[in-house]
């Protein structure tokens, strides 16, 4: 996981660099290329061989995130400002909801190789990933040879666009909206780290967990579906400082106290499902608002660093969260405090929002 970080921090830059300078072609041909392959080599690498375990993790690294990046980035450009809150949301439900169907036909994919006489769980493993990386080198050879990036937006678009940007950035509002991503990485880390761990305390196993996983990445899509509508119904000012917020008070509810009764379960579960919905729906928005706040030139730059700061509210947040998860104050309970610190970095991130991200309408 920390080599496929750090290939992750150390080449967006340059693909984000790439993409406003250059064309999309090598970029995304090239992180599609590592994701390929890199995938392949793990998966064909000998039992003990660490070396070529760690090479083909630095390979993946290199690819991976970053591809997801670059193809969000890709297609921000490729979308006219008053349509890219659609775009970005629309690219964030079709990852979501692709993830969520791998994971659901992984049980019975491998039910399959067991029945078939495969009972080796190494065997099965390395079937899973060829069978992965088929599908990965299929799309890595057609976007080599057909794909053709499309021009950004149309000339009049990006012209009206660098009008509404050509103003001086509100610096001080910006870095409230990266430090606002970061909370929000920092948050949903912790709680997806630390879950698994709470619903110990109510007798609860892997199974029940599952399924909360499950419900959780369905809220997430709808969600995230419903978000365009959201902002034009609300505002994006008022979206933006709404959310955090709603992530505060659900999992202070869900986290922050006992839960042993029937009536306290079903608290915890309705407001964690709350709580991670309004995160995958939080990032979403800040993606949106941060591409609004900056010019058509540096849209790549910008989907870097967003990807460089989420990696970076994610390691703190494995980092701090398994650090306090047996720290006790006078205020939380033993396993409490990493769930009250995330509830308070929100209420902070809500309210630094709440000014009005730049470029963002009310």
């Amino acid at each position: 996981g920390v080599i496929r970080t750090v290939g992750s921090l150390a080449l967006s830059p340059v693909y984000g660099w790439l993409l406003d300078r250059r064309s999309a072609y090598l970029p995304i041909v090239f992180s599609a290329s590592c994701c390929a392959f890199g995938c392949l080599l793990r998966g064909l690498v000998p039992v003990g061989d660490i070396i070529s375990l760690y090479a083909a993790n630095v390979v993946l690294g290199l690819g991976a995130a970053n591809f997801f990046n670059v193809v969000g980035a890709y297609v921000a450009l490729a979308t006219p400002r008053d349509h890219r809150d659609v775009a970005v949301s629309g690219y964030q439900v079709q990852i979501s909801a692709l993830n969520l169907l791998g994971i659901a036909l992984y049980p019975g994919c491998d039910w399959l190789l067991i029945w078939a006489g495969l009972g080796e769980r190494l065997i099965r493993y390395r079937i899973h990933m060829s069978a992965c990386s088929v599908f990965c080198v299929f799309g890595f050879v057609y976007m080599l040879v057909r794909f053709r990036p499309v021009s950004r937006a149309s000339v009049g678009d990006e012209a009206r666009e660098a009008e509404k940007c050509d103003g001086p950035v509100d610096k001080l509002q910006l870095g409230l909206l990266l430090g606002a991503l970061v909370v929000q990485a920092f948050g949903e880390t912790v709680v997806t780290v630390l879950w698994p761990l709470h619903i110990r305390k109510m007798g609860w196993g892997s199974h029940e967990y599952a399924y909360l996983d499950i419900a959780a990445k369905l809220l997430i899509i709808v969600g995230t579906m419903a978000y365009p509508a959201l902002a034009r119904f609300l505002g994006c000012r008022r979206t933006a400082s709404l959310l955090p917020a709603m992530a505060c008070f659900t999992s202070a509810v869900a986290f922050l106290q006992e839960a042993e009764s029937t009536y306290g379960q079903a608290m915890h579960v309705i407001h964690a499902l709350a709580f991670l919905s309004a995160c995958g729906v939080m990032k979403v928005c800040f993606q949106h608002l941060t591409t609004l706040a900056v010019p058509p030139s540096m849209q790549g730059r910008v989907f870097s660093l967003l990807a460089m700061l989420a990696s970076g509210g994610q390691v703190a947040g494995n980092l701090f969260g398994t650090r306090l998860v047996d720290h006790e104050t006078a205020y939380t309970s033993k396993g409490a405090t990493p769930f009250l610190l995330a509830s308070t970095l929100f209420a902070l991130a809500g309210c630094g929002v709440a000014g009005g991200p730049p470029g963002a309408p009310p």
